[in-house]
């Protein structure tokens, strides 16, 4: 971890590097980097820059540069004929499966070529008929890749924005600082000036005899460890790190009414840092202006208008963000201006209390989306910064150092199973990690469980977050948020299932599936009226949830089929119903081996629901076809697959249920309809 941390240290460090050899003669004469964050600089512009001698513009490469991350990379083709395809081609099926006829006269095909316009003709209605209609209006899931269904919008908390220049980079930054001052006034760290003696490793086995054991030292290196671990998880330099450690060693003197709160340590870091402390003044600029941002965050945007002192405030903020006078300032006007943001704070501080809970500071409420969010930075230590998707080793002792912050940002038990299980979930959208999304449904199993006083959950509901959800516009608190966010993610998977998984990751749907059922949220009604067969009355709202998410993911594939069905049949001069009843014998085949084995153990009647489905989509569709049948040559072909795909739906019926009898599906289970004419005809044919 020690290495892969170095690498990427000395990775940034050449990128600098080279970046400033570039830059220092480009468009003709030397730039001026000392306040250019080269981080933040678009490699492409500075090559641009060199080659064109253009005059390098610092605003124009960082702007580059995001939206390099931004948007997709484009491919410069003096051909023009490069480009990103914009719409979602899976959602037009499958490719035809032979090769394209030649263009030229085709004098054998004119009937075939009729026929088929008949059959696209009578699948263009069919595509509207009940129940593949109703798949349009299921959040335009059929139309939506896999990937594209992970990066959507939903893995949001909605928290109030930030208001102050606050990029992830300087989240990230402030979290561990939080972390260091947590450390220093617990008393679980100690900063010493003059590193220690090192003794060769074959003297530690002595060291540990001769020396004795005393547990201050043990506690010390304990978290020692686990901070340096943490630290190269959020990419910490050592540089920053050994600044913080000797500036906040003494943060116990700064605590208000013994508390500590966000802008007592960014005043801390600010008194005790000098411009020589940092190796180069472009590091000292963004580190400054990273500290008056937070506290204008915490103290001007999200602090109450109603203190007098706001004005000045906003004045003596703008000095310090002013870093190239604050550092030829004197002194004691440093000195006066911190003096005047710490009077501020003491004066928010001594606010009375909401809730009355132990420790609560006034920034706990007034702050809580920043204080949110630096948590959330700080959870995500836990994640393998080498491995995508996994947990590391000490991920439970991290979590327990974590716990030294709450006091800090507010953090409560009930807080942190639902951060916890957030993060979790987030990283599982990204990697499709089936471990992690099985610690989501254990942290959340036990969020489940939290029975807080009235006065805790009325602090909890102090954290309002903004949600859109089963076609509700509002407000929830963040741990109903996060569990909405999360149900609303896999329901929007689960209920187009036959998209997303398949046998090899049938344990991830089991695992989604149990999630979603954790999770439950109210639907609306628009999801029963929807329903092609209803839910019996007395259903629980476990199998009337199963039984919906059938339904809809049997519409959403069923129009899939009914497409590729049609574009096949051009292809192939086939009947697109001798086709559909082939490609809905393999949905058929995929529902009964890997999804509703799942699915019975949580709703016996699963397996029932999704034949009659079946059924009932390709008998509506034989159906519009014989009422409107001239009784053409296909007929007799398209009564066989019928027949086949029937049989097919009762051996799966008999297999899963036997002979059991008196189901309210039954009703629906009736054989298809053929006229005694078109048997006759089909026979003359």
């Amino acid at each position: 971890m020690d290495s892969a941390a170095s690498l990427l240290e000395a990775y940034r460090r050449d990128r600098r590097r080279l970046l400033g050899f570039l830059l220092s003669s480009a468009g003709g004469r030397a730039v001026d980097l000392s306040r250019v964050d080269l981080d933040a600089v678009s490699a492409d512009y500075a090559l641009d820059c060199v080659a064109s001698g253009a005059q390098f513009d610092a605003s124009e490469a960082t702007r580059r540069y995001f939206d390099d991350r931004r948007y997709p990379i484009m491919t410069s083709s003096p051909s023009g004929n490069s480009y990103f395809l914009l719409s979602r081609p899976e959602g037009s099926g499958s490719p035809p499966k032979k090769v394209a006829p030649d263009i030229g006269p085709e004098p054998p095909a004119e009937e075939n070529s009729s026929r088929a316009r008949k059959h696209s003709d009578s699948f263009e209605v069919a595509v509207n008929i009940q129940g593949a209609s109703y798949v349009l209006k299921d959040l335009n899931l059929a139309n939506t890749s896999p990937q594209h269904a992970k990066e959507m919008d939903l893995l949001s908390l909605g928290l109030p924005r930030l208001n102050a220049e606050l990029s992830d980079d300087d989240l990230r930054e402030t979290a561990y600082e939080v972390l260091l001052a947590s450390l220093f006034v617990s008393g679980k760290l100690y900063f010493a000036e003059e590193k220690r003696e090192k003794k060769p490793k074959f003297l530690k086995g002595l060291r540990s005899k001769t020396e004795g054991s005393n547990s201050a030292p043990q506690m010390e290196n304990y978290y020692t460890h686990h901070l340096d671990l943490i630290r190269v998880q959020m990419e910490i330099s050592e540089s920053m790190d050994t600044l913080a450690k000797r500036a906040l060693r003494r943060i116990g003197s700064k605590m208000v009414q013994g508390q500590l709160d966000v802008p007592c340590i960014s005043l801390q870091l600010l008194s005790s840092v000098g411009k020589f402390d940092f190796p180069t003044e472009r590091l000292r600029v963004q580190w400054q202006r990273r500290q008056a941002n937070v506290l204008e965050e915490l103290l001007l945007f999200s602090a109450s208008r109603e203190c007098s002192m706001s004005e000045t405030l906003r004045i003596v903020l703008s000095k310090l963000k002013n870093t190239e006078d604050w550092v030829v300032s004197v002194p004691d006007g440093r000195i006066e201006v911190l003096t005047i943001i710490e009077r501020y704070n003491t004066r928010l501080s001594a606010a009375p209390k909401k809730f009355g809970l132990k420790g609560e500071t006034y920034h706990w409420t007034q702050s809580y989306h920043f204080n949110s969010r630096l948590y959330e930075k700080l959870l995500s230590s836990v994640f393998d910064m080498l491995e995508d998707g996994q947990l590391v080793e000490e991920a439970d002792e991290i979590l327990e150092t974590m716990k030294l912050t709450w006091p800090i940002l507010g953090i409560t038990q009930k807080l942190h199973d639902a951060l916890y299980a957030w993060a979790l979930f987030q990283k599982f959208a990204q990697t499709g990690e089936i471990l992690l999304l099985k610690q989501t449904d254990l942290q959340i199993q036990k969020l489940k469980l939290h029975n807080n006083v009235r006065e805790a959950e009325l602090y909890i509901d102090s954290f309002v977050c903004s949600v859109e959800g089963f076609g509700s516009n509002g407000t929830l608190n963040l741990v109903d948020s996060a569990l909405l966010k999360i149900n609303m993610w896999c329901h929007r998977q689960l209920k187009n299932y036959h998209l997303y998984f398949s046998q090899a990751n049938c344990s991830i749907f089991e695992s989604m599936l149990n999630l979603v059922l954790l999770t439950a949220a109210n639907l609306t009604d628009d999801d029963e009226e929807a329903m092609l067969i209803g839910t019996s009355l007395g259903s629980t709202p476990e199998s009337t949830l199963i039984h919906i998410l059938v339904v809809r993911s049997i519409q959403a594939a069923y129009k899939n089929a009914l497409i590729s069905a049609d574009g096949q049949s051009k292809a192939e001069f086939k009947h697109p119903l001798i086709l559909l009843a082939s490609e809905l014998k393999l949905l058929v085949e995929k529902e009964c081996s890997a999804f509703s084995p799942v699915l019975h153990k949580y709703y016996p009647e699963a397996g029932r629901v999704a034949l009659t489905v079946f059924h009932l989509l390709y008998g509506q569709q034989l159906e519009l076809f014989l009422e409107g049948s001239d009784h053409s040559e296909s007929l007799k072909e398209i009564l066989g697959a019928s027949n086949s795909f029937e049989l097919c739906i009762a051996q799966k019926l008999y297999s899963m249920y036997g002979e059991a009898a008196g189901s309210s599906l039954s009703n629906f289970l009736k054989p298809y309809m053929v006229r005694h004419e078109d048997v006759l005809c089909a026979h003359d044919t």
